[in-house]
């Protein structure tokens, strides 16, 4: 899978780890001990619960088809990533 780096720098601008809800374009910045979905990569997400391991219940689990194939979730607490607009 290709990434073009020039095009993250660009999505760059504005806050990281926004809301996100069913059906939100993403992309990955990191996930924490998670070498299938590389930074970069574009997504859509399925499902967002919240965290039953986390004390606070603030953190949430954000399940993500992404577009390399891979079924992966990112965790509030630890990922990064960016919400994509519709024009991205």
């Amino acid at each position: 899978m290709n990434i073009n780096i020039l095009y993250i720098f660009i999505v760059m601008k504005g806050s990281l780890n926004a809301e996100l809800k069913v059906g939100d374009k993403v992309m990955c910045y990191h996930m924490d001990g998670e070498i299938g979905v590389p930074p970069g990569t574009i997504g859509k997400v399925t499902d967002v619960t919240t965290d039953p391991f986390e004390p606070g219940g603030d953190e949430k689990i954000i399940s993500v088809k992404w577009e390399n194939g891979v079924n992966l979730a990112l965790i509030s607490s630890t990922d990064s990533w960016k919400k994509l607009m519709s024009e991205e």
